[in-house]
């Protein structure tokens, strides 16, 4: 089957959840013989590295936060529009506007949604229109429809009026990185098991302010931590904001991914998650794998990742946060005891080869072949 992966910015992946999320499932389906195109953002990659899981087509489109995602999806369905292709597999409610023209040259179009983009503060009102646009033109297009949150997929089944299939994320079976270049590099001033980290965008829906916030409450009375911000903090005014006048203790270190972020995550004493909007949170699974205590904010997206092997706040409440920072870092044991229960709690979850079963699975569905059974 000729798969083309629409509505990216690119691979290898550099830090966003969609990405991360392709680069996994397209590796399984090229295992299993699939042909893989994925579409790239030439303003992301500026040329199309090698990736053993298929081929990047880089096209171009206008620059800017609210044209980028829907010009470029222009410009890749253009492109598909010469090409033969079984299944367009679009991506996120914005490149869904886009989801007929891709479909003028495939067989069948699928549409996964990661998260609700429309409700993200981030986005203007004009912006939300589109994306609303875009959600609503990949609920009429698209042959099969899947969500990575079982709450996402309700809501969306139930808007719509059509069957959307809940397909979970996954995280790969990792090993834990001692301190190497990151925590010895003396500008930052590292100790193992000595700091608290967020991980993620940085963007009103993650609630950093919330984090700094309870740090600045908390660090007071935790001589020799340190909070750890690893995202990118330039790129909007919301995250600049956040990085003026931090909380003492507070290490801005910027994206990070691959070696640098497994180190991060296995030397951690508590990994925060204070976010208030989330599709299926990837932060959370990495973490539970390297078997972190992780704090995160009662929603039910997060409560079905990590059942009762997580430590949960109101995500408002900074007071609570606080407690919580304190409460943990104080007690090596129970920081311990609910990181190997969030370790077992995702490795009792699909993996990845799973997942691409299932995925391959609906697009058989889609272009009116016979499915196997369905993944429980």
């Amino acid at each position: 089957m000729r798969i083309a992966m629409l509505g990216l910015r690119g691979l290898p992946a550099r830090g966003g959840g969609a990405e991360r999320v392709v680069e996994c499932l397209a590796d399984e389906l090229a295992q299993r013989g699939h042909e893989i195109i994925v579409y790239g953002r030439r303003g992301y990659l500026h040329d199309a590295p090698p990736w053993q899981g298929g081929k990047v087509i880089l096209t171009r489109g206008l620059p800017g936060k609210n044209l980028e995602t829907f010009t470029h999806t222009a410009t890749a369905a253009c492109d598909l529009l010469r090409r033969k292709v079984d299944v367009v597999h679009v991506h996120s409610p914005g490149p869904a506007l886009w989801s007929w023209l891709a479909g003028l040259r495939a067989k069948a179009v699928v549409f996964t949604v990661h998260a609700a983009d429309w409700r993200r503060d981030k986005w203007s009102l004009p912006a939300k229109t589109m994306l609303n646009l875009g959600l609503g033109m990949g609920m009429r297009v698209a042959k099969q429809v899947t969500a990575v949150s079982q709450p996402l997929a309700t809501e969306l089944s139930e808007r719509f009026g059509r069957d959307v299939k809940f397909v979970p994320n996954s995280v790969s079976a990792v090993q834990p990185v001692a301190p190497g270049e990151l925590l010895n590099d003396p500008q930052w001033g590292l100790t193992p098991d000595k700091y608290v980290l967020f991980v993620g965008r940085i963007e009103p829906e993650k609630r950093l302010d919330l984090l700094l916030d309870a740090w600045r409450m908390a660090s007071p009375s935790l001589a020799g931590y340190k909070l750890v911000i690893a995202g990118d903090f330039t790129s909007n005014s919301y995250g600049r904001q956040c990085r003026k006048n931090p909380p003492d203790n507070t290490v801005f270190l910027g994206l990070q991914h691959d070696q640098a972020l497994a180190e991060l995550y296995s030397n951690a004493a508590i990994v925060v998650q204070p976010s208030v909007l989330e599709g299926m949170s990837l932060v959370l699974m990495e973490a539970a794998a390297y078997g972190r205590c992780i704090l995160a904010s009662k929603i039910q997206e997060n409560l079905d990742v990590l059942g009762d092997s997580g430590v949960y706040f109101n995500g408002d409440d900074v007071n609570e946060l606080s407690v919580l920072m304190c409460r943990y870092l104080d007690s090596r044991q129970e920081r311990f005891s609910f990181g190997d229960r969030a370790r077992l709690a995702v490795a009792a979850k699909p993996s990845w080869a799973d997942i691409a079963g299932s995925m391959e699975r609906t697009y058989q569905r889609a272009i009116g072949k016979a499915p196997e059974l369905e993944l429980e």
